[in-house]
Order: C-alpha cells, then structure tokens, then sequence
C-alpha cells in the first residue's frame, strides 16, 4: 500500500483495481532536487535526492535510509535553506518526511545550525 492512500471497499474498484483515495493535505509534485541529509550528535552527512515536493512533505530517496534517525536536518541548496524534519514512513531506500520548520542559510545562524551547516561542507569537500 502506497504512503498516503487507502484503499476503499473491494467493491469498489474499476477496470484498472482498486480505487484509491488521496490523504495528503497538499498535493506533491514530482522532482530530482539534490539535498544533504544531516543527522545524530556527530552530524553525520548522507546525499540524497528529494523525489516528490509539497507544502508540507517530500519523499527522499537515501542510501542506508534505515541508519537515519526519526527526526534530521535536510540541506537544500538550491532552495537556500536547512529544514527540520521528521520521518513519517520508510520503504526500500526512501523516507517520506514532514517539514517541522525552515531556516534560511543566508544570514545569521543559531549555533546548533552554524554546526549542520559545517557539516554539510565538510560533506562537500
């Protein structure tokens, strides 16, 4: 069963199976953005590629998702931002998040992300 679906009664289904219904509270939008996964006490780095976008989630597609803690940082460069985030499925090398909040890497940081931030270059080197 696909994150984010169920299926109704099997009475229900039309030529091509079962009929499904969409739970998201906003609809996603494929895509192949590149991001940094950072994570852990030691900020621990991972690449990964945000395959699917929302207003309030995306699926990841990760190496060794099954390292990565419940609730990480997310390092997207192109959109100039670190997000927190927290993990809501995981499936054959994907993680399905939710955005807990947004910080723009431009401009004064807190320590804690002056750290992640550190990381992430340390990661690109």
């Amino acid at each position: 069963m696909a994150y984010g679906r169920e299926q109704l009664a099997p009475e229900v289904v039309d030529r091509e199976g079962p009929v499904l219904v969409e739970r998201r509270a906003s609809p996603r939008r494929k895509t192949r953005f590149k991001a940094t996964v950072v994570y852990g006490a030691e900020r621990s780095t991972a690449s990964c590629v945000v395959r699917d976008l929302s207003e309030t989630g995306a699926r990841l597609k990760v190496d060794l998702a099954s390292d990565i803690p419940t609730r990480f940082h997310l390092i997207w460069v192109a959109a100039r931002a670190v997000v927190h985030v927290e993990a809501v499925w995981r499936s054959r090398g994907e993680i399905g998040v939710t955005f807990i909040s947004t910080h723009n890497i431009q401009g004064r940081l807190s320590s804690e992300l002056a750290a992640i931030c550190r990381a992430w270059e340390l990661h690109r080197a």
